[in-house]
């Protein structure tokens, strides 16, 4: 094999010293062939390497190059671990075509086929550019908490600015379209506009079906949604989400810098509080590739740009007919809730919203609960239940809507009840006081009448008053029960804490 020093010899022969051709081969044995590419050298580090000219042919594999070029094409596609090996596709042509060809022979006819279709199956990305205003990224992501003590999944709904690259970060307890539609909501009243582009992945929330190309049937809920703010939604295509970088990026980035370590929380309502403030603070960042802009300064120049907001808020709801059952309770989510007793075994509108569900009758609104993610048992109100309780008295001893009512309710029932066997009806009454009073006045009631052994409908309802600040009866003109002692408000003020 010639040399770089061998190539030097030849050229300092025929510049310096004029020799031709024919005199250096004769002088000094080398081949023609050697001396034209000596003169010939444009300088590169091919000297001395051999060049095939053609390819080599292959008598016995060369029809099925295209078959195995297909196979490691189609392999781009699999999981990795069940692609073909070089072992594999012998085998199959062994097997399946009848060719007889050493293992080897195959393997190096792999090796140089990957070579080739690899850089084909390469994904090379673009750089893009936004303009101020006219698009954000939406997603969804995963996070651990702890809520109250307990370890809790979260769910995070991110959308990001594409100009500035202003983040927005919520926290729900579920990726539900009530929430999903909260999400929106609440981040363009974040944003103080509505860009004129979102761009989502293929979420059930958003798409019904996939159609051809880009092309998306909508869910409906999200079609109002669309509609209300004048958004024009884009989708990226299934398992791309290099589409959507932006917001894939802000995902992750909440995870590590947001929620490690993991943060300890009473409630859903205070992380996100901690989310609003964190984002917030990234406004002081200075934007990567703007010189010394901030991102605050490039969100400003959005917020020129973008669609109005509509005067009122979206009305982010899901609206369910459910019926009632015998027991006044209907279910949503797996979980019962009840509603006023002259409501059983009818049909009711439902709107459920990310925190909270509202029961319809037509347009008048007959029951409302904050919703619950998890409840082994139904979620019962004591006021749907009173009408029932006066026509069934016998039923507070054992009725699950006054069992739970806490341990306060329940001691000063069975006390009552031990006072004054069959005493229901006037324990009734005490339970009808939260038609007139809010249930933790009427409740810290009853823990003080408990201490002072007041079991009376009407010893409740003058301690109450008294502790609020109306007129105050004598304790010795009580209708019912034995004779009290005026309340020290002092002692209420503690109890009402200690019951909240």
């Amino acid at each position: 094999m010639k040399t770089v020093a061998d190539y030097q010899f030849i050229r300092k022969l025929h510049v310096d010293h004029g020799m031709s051709i024919r005199e250096i081969a004769r002088e000094y044995h080398y081949s023609r062939r050697t001396i034209r590419a000596a003169l010939g050298w444009d300088g590169s580090d091919s000297v001395g390497k051999y060049e095939r000219q053609k390819a080599p042919a292959r008598p016995k594999t060369g029809e099925y190059v295209g078959t195995i070029d297909e196979w490691l094409v189609a392999d781009q596609k699999v999981h990795r671990k069940q692609r073909h090996t070089a072992k594999r596709i012998w085998e199959r042509l062994r097997d399946e075509y009848g060719v007889d060809v050493a293992e080897c022979t195959v393997r190096r006819l792999v090796a140089q086929r990957r070579a080739e279709i690899a850089p084909l199956a390469k994904q090379v990305y673009l750089m893009l550019a936004f303009e101020a205003g006219d698009l954000a990224q939406v997603d969804w992501g995963e996070a651990r908490v702890w809520i109250d003590g307990v370890l809790t999944k979260m769910y995070l709904f991110c959308m990001r600015l594409g100009y500035s690259t202003a983040p927005f970060v919520m926290a729900f307890s579920s990726m539900r379209m009530e929430c999903f539609l909260e999400g929106h909501a609440r981040a363009l009243e974040y944003f103080a506009g509505v860009p004129r582009h979102l761009v989502y992945d293929n979420l059930s929330s958003a798409v019904k079906k996939i159609l051809r190309g880009r092309e998306r049937e909508l869910n409906p809920r999200f079609q109002q949604l669309a509609a209300y703010y004048l958004f024009e939604p884009e989708f990226a295509n299934p398992a791309a989400g290099w589409e959507k970088g932006l917001v894939e990026g802000l995902v992750g980035f909440s995870r590590r810098n947001y929620l490690v370590p993991v943060p300890r929380v009473s409630s859903l309502a205070e992380l996100n509080a901690q989310l609003r403030a964190k984002t917030l603070a990234l406004r002081a960042q200075t934007a990567a590739e703007r010189g010394d802009r901030t991102v605050g300064d490039l969100w400003d120049e959005e917020i020129g740009r973008f669609l109005p907001l509509p005067r009122t808020a979206f009305r982010a709801s899901t609206t369910h007919a459910v019926r009632v059952d015998k027991f006044s309770v209907f279910r949503h989510q797996q979980v019962k809730y009840s509603v006023p007793s002259r409501y059983a075994e009818r049909r009711l509108r439902l709107e459920a919203f990310h925190d909270r569900l509202e029961v319809y009758d037509g347009a008048n609104l007959v029951a409302s609960h904050a919703i619950v993610p998890i409840a082994k048992s139904p979620v019962l109100r004591l006021e749907h239940y009173l009408d029932v309780l006066v026509r069934k008295p016998g039923a507070v001893r054992h009725a699950r809507v006054v069992s739970q009512l806490g341990s306060v309710a329940t001691a000063y029932r069975d006390a009552f009840l031990k006072a004054q066997p069959q005493a229901y009806s006037e324990f009734v009454r005490v339970l009808l006081l939260v038609r007139t009073y809010p249930w933790p006045l009427v409740l810290s009631a009853m823990a003080f009448a408990t201490e002072r052994r007041v079991y009376s409908a009407a010893g409740v309802d003058q301690i109450v008053r008294e502790c609020q600040g109306n007129a105050v009866a004598s304790a010795a003109t009580l209708p019912h029960g034995p004779r009290v002692h005026q309340p020290d408000p002092a002692r209420f003020d503690e109890l009402v804490v200690a019951s909240r």
